[in-house]
Parts: C-alpha cells; structure tokens; sequence
C-alpha cells in the first residue's frame, strides 16, 4: 500500500526494508525519529492513522522538517514521492520568491514603482482610469492593486468568477488590466489571481527570460529541484498565478531555504530581509488570517497560534489544500498536498493544530 511508506515507531526498518515497493527515501535532509526532534511520534502515529481513515478528506501527502531533520514523508491515496503535484495559487509564493532572488541583484528594483512602466503595450487600458496608473508592484504582491475583481463568490468555471472568465481569453494580461478600478491602491485586500499574472509579466520585463527559466536558473537548479510543470496561457505565458507542479519533498526544499533566510549551502539566493519583507502582515484579510506579499498569515485571533507566544507562521494556500507552513521559532517546515477541492480545504490547519503543534514536546516558546 502506498501509505505503508511511513511508520515513526520503526521509521528506519521499513524504510530500508520496504525497498522493492517504496524506494529508499531521497530527501534532502536527513531522516530521524521525531522524539530526538523533541515530537510525539504517538501522536503523529495517530496523525497518519486518521489521515488513512479519510478523517482529513482527501490527502495526498504530508511532510514534517524539525531541527533540520525529516521526522514525517507520508504519501497518501496512490500517491508517490516521485510524482509532481498541483499546487494551485500556492504558485504566487513561488513568484514571490523569485522576485526575492531579483531584488539581490538589482540596486534600482523598488516595490512601489508604478507598473504602468511596465506595459505600455496596454496604455489605452490606463488612460483616462483614476487610480489605476498609481498600481505599484508592492499593490500586486499584497492584493490590494484596487482592480474590480471576484473569484470566490462563485465556483470556477462559471461566468461570474473573474478568475475563470480570465482563463478563457486569449490574452490573459490584458484581460486583466482591462478591468476597472473598484478602490484606490493599497487600501483594501481582495484576492486576486490576476495580480499574480502581471506579476509573472513584470518578472519576464525585469529579467528578459520568462518566468519559467528565470525560475530554472535562480531557484530551482539551485536547489537541486529538476522536475516540474509549469502550464502556460493559451497566450503562451507562463500561468504565473496557479500553473506550478512540484513534488512535495521539493516544496518543502523552498520552505527550508525562508527558515535559512534565503541561504542554501553555500549560496544566498535571496536576502535575509526578503524573509521579513515579504511574510511580514501588510493587509487584514479576516478575524483570522493576515496577508504578506503572496504570503498568508494567521492573526492572534487564530485558535491555531494561539499557545505560542511568538506569532511568526507563515504560509502559502493553494485550492484544494496544497500549503506550506514555515514556523521559524519551532525550526519547522510542514507540506500539505490534497485533492480537497469540493471539501474543506482548510482541514489542514485542524492537522496543525491538533496534532503536528501539539506533538512538540519542549512547549510551545
């Protein structure tokens, strides 16, 4: 069974034992048993036991990284660690990555320059609009750009979803920024997958590559990431809002590199301050949740950190269950993929507050 890869009690045996039917783990880590990481391996027994009772809906995988040290692989409903796995809008925090590995290298690039500069292609969908010519790069990363805009109110797929509607044109950029303003820039958060499309097309303009190789050369070969899809427009762009495979072992490879400040072996590939900068709450989405740059966050209001005295969760959300959670303070990284699109996608964070945050033994600092 594809769920027999992982058992804490006798981690080590079955996965050397199990080799015909699982393969050696290949993690970029080392493996350990959770209690030398300070965990309930119990705790996470039972974890894995419910998620296989189908408690959690539809669970795909779910990886566990503490004190650099891999205490949890475990692959669910025929899933392996070999195969690539949708990772839906989580694919804006990808983007937002790759813009930290830019501000490296670039002594000119600012956050609030205007992106009219950046499409004049489009400048007759900016004359005579209010507001929208004051759009700056930081409005796209924070969704807060002030475009008319609704992608939950409604199911994708219909008429009524801006996300879909944006999916079926030809020319997805323009489609985007021919949409009318609702409110000025940087005052009100609304979701916005559009936002992570011009973000994908201020990438290519910035860096003269498309964002897929820009990706290849700064991110992924980097850290050693080689197999990935990334879908494309019917324009021919890279589908920089929701269009990235990766496998789960290599979304957490991503994780790890923010825990490090953006250093990984040898190499910095993104400025320790970009960590700060870009997790840091810059809007107020909800009672619960917070907003970065296309990274989410829990509020203080949150039951799930509610226990700990320093706040610092930060995560990217993808439809249907697809998270990364990085808790600095507990030295963690935890990886989520699911087919929960017509559940609740959100049984993830009962996952993480029941019994991931709940097994670390040494409190909760």
């Amino acid at each position: 069974m594809k769920h027999g890869i992982f058992k804490i009690l006798t981690v080590c045996i079955i996965l050397v034992s199990c080799e015909g039917e699982h393969p050696v783990p290949k993690g970029f880590l080392q493996y350990g048993h959770p209690v030398y990481q300070n965990m309930s391996g119990s705790l996470l027994n039972k974890l894995n036991d419910e998620i296989i009772q189908g408690m959690f809906g539809d669970i795909h995988s779910l990886l566990i990284i503490r004190n650099d040290t891999i205490v949890f692989e475990n692959y669910y409903s025929n899933y392996t660690r070999s195969d690539l796995h949708p990772i839906g809008a989580s694919t804006q925090s990808i983007v937002s990555t790759l813009l930290g590995t830019m501000l490296l290298e670039s002594e000119t690039l600012r956050l609030d320059e205007k992106i009219i500069n950046y499409f004049p292609e489009y400048s007759q969908y900016f004359n005579n609009i209010p507001q929208k010519d004051s759009i700056e790069i930081g409005h796209l990363l924070s969704n807060t750009s002030g475009l008319w805009w609704d992608e939950w109110s409604n199911p994708f797929g219909s008429e009524d979803n801006d996300a879909w509607v944006m999916s079926i044109s030809d020319d997805w950029v323009g489609n985007v920024l021919s949409t009318p303003m609702i409110r000025e820039p940087g005052f009100e958060f609304n979701f916005n997958s559009g936002n992570g499309i011009l973000m994908g097309a201020v990438l290519e303009k910035l860096s003269g590559q498309n964002v897929e190789d820009y990706a290849k050369e700064k991110l992924f070969s980097p850290l050693n990431i080689h197999d990935w899809k990334w879908e494309k427009t019917p324009g021919g762009e890279i589908n920089a809002a929701w269009g990235l495979h990766l496998r789960p072992m290599d979304l957490a490879k991503i994780g790890y590199l923010y825990l490090k400040d953006g250093a990984w072996n040898d190499q910095v590939l993104f400025e320790d301050t970009w960590v700060k900068r870009s997790s840091r709450a810059r809007t107020s989405v909800s009672f619960y949740f917070n907003y970065g740059y296309f990274w989410w966050r829990f509020t203080r209001n949150a039951d799930i950190v509610r226990l700990f005295n320093k706040n610092d969760v930060f995560f990217s959300w993808g439809d249907g269950g697809q998270f990364l959670f990085i808790i600095p303070h507990l030295n963690m990284v935890v990886v989520t993929t699911a087919g929960n699109y017509n559940n609740n996608e959100t049984v993830s964070f009962d996952m993480l507050k029941d019994f991931i945050f709940a097994s670390v033994i040494d409190g909760f600092p």
